[in-house]
């Protein structure tokens, strides 16, 4: 059982078995996402807002540069030479170069200029303005975007802010995943020691987001592995010691009957012993295998109609020579019901208490069996007036192999309850046990109405 329970585990956690490297996997990507969306983000809006203003931009250039050029043929006309117009007319917006005539920009422009005056050239999404202009005799080229123009400026500061933004934001995104993904490294981790067989491990559950549902599951699977496991280990204990003790009484009445001196009454007496504890042996193992058919059953199989009425009085005949040799008076009480369910089933329920209740029930003792139509179902009860159970055992006597005196752990092993509980939740029904007033033991099995319809 621990080897499937661990073989499960490890299934779900065999992308975990380096968890750091996945939690910085993981935290990397996110990073990356962050970056990639906002460099996109980021680049569609320049874009858009280039588009947008880029026409605006390229006229305010020209109706520059236009400006320059006429204030530049002014002073010409009032005869300043080329010094000084250019020492009146520059500013740190713009950037000035004179050509020679042999310049290849100026042959490929000469009609223009002799016609114009000047040639304005503008181009790219953030326009380059330039001006190539006749300034007192010189050729002259002009550009108006410089590092001091204002334009150029705000672009620039545009380009870096954004730039910015992307990789402060990168870096937030980076520290702030590490502290995001804590929690999944946290059950990457305490899995990992689950699928070591450590049952024990829990998580710090955090508020009731998604990362609170998970942690509070895991901690109710650790929390179920844990019981299973605590389970198994009574079950193989128990099951070693059910089966011990009467093998052995048959080893050791088995070497008695080896005496040849042995009286008949003798060997009859632990031939007897022998046949009972094989007996014994042979329900454990039966109950057994029953009980762990069952546990792995979600339904109650196969269903029919039947008198429970009538399948509880033939087992109660059926027990007749057990509650006769103890002069027990039955006293029954059944009404007619017809139920639908599995009728094998049903019969091992009431056996079992039944027979529970002779055992347990003194000399010239007395048994109730009441059957009777509830308000909610069909409730039987099953009273003798036999030592009551402790209130601190009675949640108890429904596990499996729980005797509570171990003095008649020859009469049973353990077993037999924890069978008519299994059948009766696959029955969607309930049982209870109680002390009543009166004295005694009473067992209570309530069953849901069945009809034909939910065969």
């Amino acid at each position: 059982m621990k080897r499937q329970v661990k073989n499960t585990v490890n299934k779900a956690v065999q992308n975990l078995k380096h968890p750091q490297t996945q939690r910085m996997t993981m935290q990397f990507k996110l990073a990356m996402m962050f970056f990639i969306v906002m460099f996109i983000s980021a680049s569609i809006s320049v874009s858009v807002l280039l588009l947008i203003f880029s026409p605006i931009m390229r006229e305010n250039s020209k109706t520059q540069l236009v400006s320059f050029a006429n204030s530049a043929t002014s002073l010409e006309r009032e005869h300043f030479n080329y010094e000084t117009i250019i020492s009146l007319l520059n500013t740190p917006s713009y950037e000035i170069r004179q050509l020679s005539p042999e310049n290849s920009l100026v042959k490929d422009h000469e009609e223009e200029l002799e016609k114009e005056g000047y040639v304005i050239n503008t181009e790219g999404i953030v326009p380059r303005a330039e001006m190539l202009t006749i300034i007192d005799g010189q050729y002259v080229l002009i550009n108006s975007f410089n590092s001091e123009n204002v334009y150029w400026v705000v672009n620039f500061v545009t380009i870096v802010g954004f730039i910015s933004s992307i990789l402060l934001g990168t870096i937030i995104t980076t520290f702030v995943g590490r502290t995001m993904l804590q929690p999944i490294h946290d059950l990457s981790m305490a899995t990992s020691e689950v699928a070591r067989g450590n049952f024990s491990v829990r998580v710090r559950e955090n508020g009731a987001d998604e990362y609170g549902i998970l942690q509070r599951n895991f901690n109710k699977m650790a929390q179920e592995l844990s019981g299973i496991e605590t389970l198994r280990g009574d079950f193989i204990s128990n099951v070693s010691h059910e089966f011990k003790t009467p093998l052995a009484s048959i080893q050791g009445f088995a070497k008695l009957l080896q005496d040849p001196l042995l009286s008949s009454a003798d060997r009859a007496e632990y031939t007897q012993i022998i046949i009972d504890e094989t007996s014994r042996l042979s329900k454990l193992s039966s109950n057994i295998l029953s009980l762990t058919k069952l546990e792995n059953q979600t339904t109650i199989g196969k269903k029919k109609r039947f008198r429970i009425d009538e399948q509880i009085r033939k087992i109660i005949l059926m027990l007749e020579p057990e509650w006769s040799k103890k002069d027990i008076d039955m006293d029954i009480d059944l009404e007619d019901i017809i139920y639908v369910g599995n009728e094998d089933l049903m019969g091992q329920i009431w056996q079992n208490i039944i027979n529970n209740a002779i055992k347990f029930t003194p000399q010239n003792g007395i048994i109730k069996v009441n059957l009777f139509r509830g308000g909610n179902g069909i409730v039987t009860k099953i009273w003798d007036n036999g030592p009551q159970i402790p209130a601190d055992k009675k949640d108890k006597i429904f596990e499996k192999f729980y005797q509570g005196d171990r003095s008649r752990a020859t009469e049973g092993n353990g077993l037999g309850l924890a069978l008519v509980k299994r059948i009766v939740d696959l029955a969607d029904g309930k049982i209870s046990v109680d002390n009543p007033f009166e004295g005694g033991v009473v067992f209570t099995v309530e069953l849901p109405y069945q009809t034909e319809e939910m065969m």
